[in-house]
């Protein structure tokens, strides 16, 4: 059975083609959803710790600001990974994503992926508080909790304890590659976040929130590739250890659904 996501374990390049791949089968409502977080993100941080005009005069404020910042982007990637791995499991197994349903797809699942995406939110941002070093470390190590949740549909403590051994199991690669795409992703959140910044600050008439607009727009995009990157590499990292494509190649659909765990 062919699909856009290979049924075998991927390379690096691949697995970011992949998350690319899925995220253009399945945009609509993904870069819908992120947009709407996106400005919530902008409005929150912007209501918590805005950022200070002259960053050398006031780190304490810059400080408390990234703290918010990459907290509140950890949400939304949480949420947001939670239909991208419906996408991702339904891909692997031949079902058809339907775009209308995707947001709706997890179901009663939806309460306990807001509370984890609270939750990833919350240890980014005090991870950086502690002195940021352990940053990398929390979110290298919180990308496979949310497919878990949805995808292998786990329950009780495995929502938790399931992510990490899986991501041991694997020698830690999914955290890596996690931390490559978001590298990746913030240079191009750079570019065209400043970018829309200085084109809009040229115009010769002033655009409110001239310095969001641009944000705004690439995290919109970034925030679901970013999401579906992690539900790749979750179901990767499954074929990689626990032998997951050559269980879906040797059953039949029902039993590929079986399988995976994947949800209706």
């Amino acid at each position: 059975m062919e699909t856009e996501l290979p049924l075998r374990p991927m390379t690096v390049g691949e697995l970011l083609d992949a998350s690319v791949v899925l995220l253009r089968r399945s945009w609509p409502p993904l870069v819908a959803l992120g947009l709407v977080l996106a400005l919530a993100q902008q409005a929150l941080v912007g209501l918590i710790a805005p950022l200070p005009d002259l960053v050398w005069s006031d780190p304490t404020g810059f400080w408390a600001w990234l703290g918010v910042w990459l907290g509140t982007e950890s949400v939304a990637i949480a949420i947001l990974a939670a239909p991208a791995s419906v996408a991702a499991a339904r891909t692997v197994v031949g079902d058809p994503i339907g775009r209308r349903t995707l947001l709706t797809a997890p179901g009663r699942r939806w309460p306990a992926v807001l509370g984890l995406a609270v939750a990833v939110g919350t240890a980014a941002a005090g991870a950086l508080f502690a002195c940021g070093l352990p940053w990398p470390v929390a979110y290298a190590a919180s990308g496979l909790v949310v497919p878990v949740l949805v995808a292998d549909r786990a329950t009780g403590g495995q929502v938790i304890a399931r992510p990490l051994v899986v991501l041991v199991r694997g020698g830690c690669r999914a955290g890596g590659i996690r931390l490559l795409g978001y590298l990746g992703w913030l240079a191009v959140r750079f570019a065209v976040g400043s970018g829309a910044q200085v084109l809009l600050g040229r115009l010769p008439v002033a655009v409110p929130h001239a310095a969001a607009i641009g944000w705004v727009v690439v995290d919109a995009i970034a925030y679901p590739a970013l999401a579906c990157l992690d539900a790749c590499l979750h179901l990767e990292n499954r074929m990689r250890t626990e032998g997951l494509d050559l269980a879906l190649a040797t059953t039949s659909a029902r039993g590929r659904r079986t399988v995976l765990e994947a949800i209706r």
